[in-house]
Parts: structure tokens; sequence; C-alpha cells
């Protein structure tokens, strides 16, 4: 297939399946083809894979038309920082995945995400996050130049993107910005954008806004996983938001310190337990490690692999507190040390989720107050809820 029947079949199914319905946007999606912004080399698939348009262009026109993210730039140092033995520091390792720095979201989380922002004529959009322009140029072709600023932290992005852009006729603002402060200059915005994820919505973004605007990005606790959120602002500095679908995405960068790697560096356990039932399970399914993540503060988890086979490691952002599970003949071994028995609050949460009902990430909402306390929801904002 060529690369204009590929763009066709894609943005047809999105119409097909209803997530396009707005019709300016499905003119925009078929009027701004993907490939026009996908570096040609460098970039890797969503599950890994290198992809270059020279030496293999068939198999990157595929990715490029595939509805994945397309990973388009890693931190190394990252890579190197977790520790991962040399056997898994190749293209495809989970730690290079999860260095990503920027990438090119799935086509349908894009078209989610533009969807939930309501837009239309004359209002202003900040985009968070240019990345390689194609998120820009729909909004540009949907809304016209003049009405979207877009803010990329990364010199060579910024470039790649003002030229691509250029290339394809669309000439929005693009500034060199750190998005974590928006832009004040051009405020007030009708809405901000952001294909960044979150953890907790920056206040200058709320600050930004008009009066009933929106924040639309995507928001999660687990790293790289989350929901989108659609958030309303009033305008007087408080916010309530609903989420929408699981999404994967690259964290924005805050001025927050980097966390520690998560990695076992072979501390012997306070206690240990054996069990019958997969304990890994919960951790590796979204609904249930999304209510994890809310009802349980502070934690992080990888994969982990010993001889007996695939367990986990989990700890809290300093590496204080830590689990770590493993396979133990037809058994499991839990072992956990540090201040927190953080095993013991995951088994408390998990019985309070299936008390009430399994609710899905949808179920959950989101609200800010006037003094930047967030906290998490279940089913309206009087309901059930968690600091987070």
């Amino acid at each position: 297939m060529t690369a204009r029947e590929r763009h066709a079949a894609l943005v047809e199914a999105m119409v097909a399946d209803g997530t396009l319905t707005d019709t300016a946007l499905i003119d925009a999606f078929r009027s701004v083809p993907r490939h026009r912004f996908i570096p040609e080399t460098g970039a890797l698939t969503a599950y890994g894979a290198s992809l270059n348009a020279n030496n293999n262009p068939e198999q990157w026109l595929a990715a490029v038309y595939a509805d994945n993210a397309i990973v388009t730039q890693v931190d190394e140092s990252t890579v190197a920082a977790r520790g991962e033995p040399p056997a898994y520091q190749e293209v495809g390792s989970q730690a290079r995945r999860e260095a990503a720095t920027s990438s090119s979201s799935a086509p349908t989380v894009l078209a989610r995400l533009f969807e939930l922002a309501d837009l239309a004529n004359g209002q202003r959009v900040l985009e968070v996050g240019t990345g390689t322009g194609w998120n820009t140029a729909l909004l540009a072709h949907r809304l016209g130049d003049r009405a979207v600023i877009s803010l990329e932290v990364d010199p060579r992005l910024a470039r790649s993107a003002r030229e691509s852009l250029e290339k394809e006729g669309y000439s929005p603002t693009v500034h060199l910005v750190d998005g974590y402060e928006g832009y004040p200059p051009g405020a007030p915005y009708d809405r901000i954008t952001s294909t960044f994820g979150v953890r907790r919505i920056p206040p200058a973004w709320l600050e930004q806004l008009r009066p009933d605007g929106l924040v639309v990005c995507p928001w999660g606790l687990l790293e790289g996983a989350g929901v989108l959120a659609r958030v309303e602002c009033p305008g007087d500095g408080s916010a309530r938001g609903s989420f929408h679908n699981g999404v994967g995405f690259v964290p924005l960068h805050t001025p927050d310190p980097p966390a520690t790697p998560v990695r076992d560096s072979g501390q012997q356990p306070d206690e240990y337990r054996l069990t019958q039932n997969d304990p890994v399970a919960p951790l590796l399914s979204f609904p249930s490690a999304f209510a994890l993540s809310v009802m349980v503060p502070d934690w992080r988890v990888r994969r982990r692999w010993i001889g007996t086979g695939s367990g986990v490691w989990v700890c809290d952002r300093n590496a204080d507190s830590w689990v770590r599970v493993y396979p133990y003949g037809t058994s499991w071994m839990i072992e956990q040390g540090g201040p927190r028995s953080v095993w013991d609050e995951f088994e408390e949460a998990l019985e309070l989720w299936s008390g009430l009902g399994e609710p899905r990430p949808e179920r959950f909402g989101l609200s800010v107050e006037a003094d930047g306390t967030h906290r998490v929801w279940l089913d309206s904002p009087e309901g059930r809820s968690w600091p987070v």
C-alpha cells in the first residue's frame, strides 16, 4: 500500500469506529499525513523495533500508519542509569522504551484527546510538547495558525518540528520553552492540550486558562501509563476532571528531583511469605494497577527476571521500602523490607477495590482545589476520595 492509501485507511477506520466524530477534526486528520512528520531514521516502534525508511521503507510506513505510538527520542543516559545487564540494553528493551523523551502519539489517542477538547473556531490553544509537529499541524489545520501556540523544551525537536510544519504549509507559533510553566505572554487560552503525562496539573496551566477553559492531557501515577483527563476550570483556581480511556505517555518534565532508579539491589527482607494466588497479575492488569496507584501512595514497579521465572520489584520513590515477588516452585514468594509494609498496603487496597465492585479507571475523577490540593474520587466529587 502507498502512503496515501495507508493514511486514508487509518483515518476512515477512526471515523467508522466513532473515534473521530467532529467533521472539522476529520478534515484535519484527512489533510495532515502522519508520515510527513516522522523521522526516517532513529525512531522505534511501540514494541521497540528500530525503524529506518531508507533500509526498510515498507516496515517504516507500516509502523507510521499503525495505531501505535512511535518513540522518536530516547535518553540514553537514563537507559544506562537503570542498570540493566548488557543483554537487556538492546533496542526493544523495557528500559530503552521507558527512557523515551519524545514520541508521536498513537493516532486514536490523539483523536480522542482532540475530541475531548471540544475544539471550536475562535478558540486559542496552548499545546505543551510540539514533538514531531504532527499534533501541532492538526491543531493549526483545525483552528488556524494564529490560534495555536506550541511549546517544546528540546531545541533539536523544536527546530525539526518548525521545518516539518513549514514544509507542509503551516506556521503556528513554536516557542522553545519548558511547558510546565505554560506561556504567560500568550494567555489566556481556551484550551491547553498536551500528550505529555502529568501526575499533578501544573498550577501555571490553570492560571493561564480563561474561565470555563479545559485542560486535556494524559494523567496517571503509574509510570508511563494512565488515562486521558478532561479537566474543567471555572476560573477560581480550582478544577474538576473526568477520566477517559487508558493511554501510555511520556511524562512531562517537571521541577521535581529525578526519582531513584527502580532496581533490585539485593537487600535482605525483613519478612517473607508464600502464597498460592498469583500476586503479580494485579500489578500488571491496568484496571487493578490504576486503582492501586490511587489507593496506595508512592510506589513504583518493574518486572524482574530470575532463574525461577518472571516476578516484580516494587519500591517507594526513595527505594527505602520495597517488595520482591518471584515464583517459588508451584507457589509465589513475597519478600518485603523497609519502614513501610508496602505489600500489606496492596492487599488492603485490593480488598477495598474488590468490595467497591472493581471499578474501572473511567469511574474515577480528579479534583484540584484552589490551594493546589489534588484528590481522586470515585463516581462523584462528593464520593469516596484519596489525596494524590
